[in-house]
């Protein structure tokens, strides 16, 4: 599926209900929601990423999750690219404690989730920040390994209580080709789509990240086409 160019950093809130921009983005969270399990009340994961390092990979991701919580879907956006350059200056939100910062705690309770946390100008649009970051590498991939799984969980603990929606978790992933990290969280997600850039990924790099995906049994469903 192809999407628009991301050389203007835009979201979707700043585009008429029926242009182009919206409509690209009202289709891929269509066909999401296509493959999910019908049942009222669970929390779908999704992670995407990419082969390798690319700007506007926050923007896609962004508006993903906007176009799904202006459907109506209670979401939450993780974004797990530890060290990337950060997803909350897209939402218009500040530094917060996030995921890094929950995944070196002793012990990640709902509390502590619940606190790290932040509402969006969505009402159904919740963020979890990569927080604090790490300086070494191998630190983050331990902690996800052992980790993650209980954030997930309690993810849809906290937001699980209306019986009559279905809600989403989107994960933004580091570059798959950059480090292990991915390919945990991978590992977890209900389903992991790999973004394609029109005239930047390789052939090889795509490859490569195909192959790294499959060795994690990650579910992999589908590639996604993004204008350079």
């Amino acid at each position: 599926m192809g999407m628009p160019s991301q050389k203007q950093i835009k979201l979707v809130t700043d585009h008429d209900a029926e242009s182009a921009y919206n409509l690209a983005y009202q289709t891929l969270f269509t066909n999401i929601h296509f493959s999910w399990n019908n049942t009222p009340g669970q929390f779908h994961t999704v992670l995407f990423a990419t082969p390798a390092m690319y700007a506007g990979k926050g923007a896609a991701l962004a508006n993903t999750a906007i176009a799904a919580a202006k459907h109506g879907t209670p979401t939450v956006l993780v974004d797990a690219d530890i060290h990337g350059t950060g997803l909350q200056q897209y939402i218009g939100l500040g530094e917060h404690p996030g995921l890094s910062d929950l995944l070196l705690m002793e012990a990640t309770t709902l509390q502590k989730i619940g606190s790290c946390l932040q509402k969006t100008f969505l009402p159904d649009l919740t963020f979890l920040s990569a927080g604090s970051k790490i300086q070494q590498s191998q630190d983050i991939s331990k902690q996800l390994s052992f980790k993650l799984k209980n954030v997930i969980d309690g993810l849809r603990q906290l937001f699980e209580g209306d019986e009559s929606r279905q809600g989403l978790i989107i994960f933004n992933g580091p570059p798959i080709l950059s480090s292990i990290d991915t390919a945990l969280i991978s590992a977890l997600a209900d389903q992991t789509f790999l973004l394609i850039v029109s005239g930047q990924t390789t052939r090889t790099q795509a490859k490569k990240a195909c192959e790294q995906l499959e060795r994690a049994h990650a579910k992999v469903a589908g590639l996604i086409m993004l204008d350079a």
